[in-house]
C-alpha cells in the first residue's frame, strides 16, 4: 500500500522538499554580521529627454552600514538622508536571506542545461523593496540551483513582475525583472555577487524606467 500511495504523487513534489530544506538550512545559517563588504551601485534613470547615471559605493562593515562616496565625491547631506532612509528600512543583503525566500518556493523544474529550478509563485512579504515600498506581492521567483560537493545552493534567483502595479500612487510599473547571482566564497559558501534590476513604468502618462547594476567586493 505504501509503495502505491508513493507512486500516485508526482515526482516533482517528491524532490522538491529535500532540496529546498537543505538550501534553507544553508541560508538560516549564514549571517550579516559575519561578512563586510563594499557595494558599488550604477543607476541609470531614464525618462523624456533624461538620462541620469549615479555610482553609489556603500560600505557595510558586520554592524552598520556607510555611504563612502558618490559618484566618486563625498556624499552629501542629502545623499546621506537618503542613504540612511533606505537602509533603516531595508534589511542587509546577502545569501542569509534566501531561507524566506525558499520556504515559498512550491514547484520545481529543470531547465535547458539539466539544472534544477525551484519556482516561488507569489514573494513573501519584506522580500523586494523600490523606493522604501515592499513590491513583493507583485513578483514571482525562480531560483536556479547548483552543487557544491553534493550540496545545493542558490547560483541565480531571477524575480519578476507577474502583474502591473502602482508604486507610490504615482507610477504604474509596467515591467520589473532583478536577477541576483551568488557564487562560493573562500570558505565554500555561497554569498551574494552581482545583482541587476530593470524597471520600466510610466507617471502622468510618460514612460521611463531604471536600470541598476551592483557588484558586491567582500573584505
Amino acid at each position: 500500500m505504501a509503495s502505491l500511495l508513493m507512486a500516485a504523487v508526482p515526482a516533482d513534489e517528491v524532490r522538491l522538499e529535500p532540496l529546498r530544506d537543505a538550501i534553507i538550512t544553508e541560508a538560516r545559517a549564514a549571517d550579516a554580521a559575519t561578512i563586510s563588504f563594499d557595494r558599488t551601485t550604477t543607476a541609470v534613470r531614464r525618462g523624456p529627454g533624461i538620462k541620469e547615471k549615479t555610482v553609489t559605493v556603500e560600505r557595510w562593515d558586520g554592524r552598520c552600514w556607510a555611504l563612502v562616496t558618490v559618484n566618486g565625491k563625498l556624499p552629501s547631506a542629502s545623499h546621506l538622508k537618503t542613504f540612511r532612509k533606505a537602509t533603516a528600512a531595508n534589511p542587509v543583503p546577502g545569501y542569509h536571506r534566501l531561507a524566506a525566500l525558499m520556504a515559498a518556493a512550491s514547484a520545481i523544474s529543470v531547465d535547458g542545461d539539466g539544472r534544477k529550478v525551484l519556482k516561488i509563485p507569489v514573494l513573501p512579504a519584506g522580500t523586494v523593496s523600490a523606493d522604501t515600498s515592499d513590491i513583493s506581492s507583485h513578483l514571482s521567483g525562480e531560483a536556479v540551483i547548483a552543487n557544491n560537493d553534493g550540496r545545493p545552493y542558490v547560483a541565480r534567483l531571477k524575480v519578476s513582475a507577474r502583474e502591473n502595479f502602482k508604486l507610490n500612487l504615482l507610477i504604474k510599473v509596467t515591467n520589473f525583472e532583478q536577477i541576483s547571482d551568488y557564487r562560493l566564497g573562500p570558505d565554500g559558501h555561497p554569498r551574494l555577487a552581482s545583482q541587476s534590476a530593470d524597471s520600466k513604468g510610466q507617471m502622468f502618462g510618460f514612460a521611463g524606467g531604471q536600470t541598476d547594476e551592483v557588484i558586491y567586493a567582500y573584505r
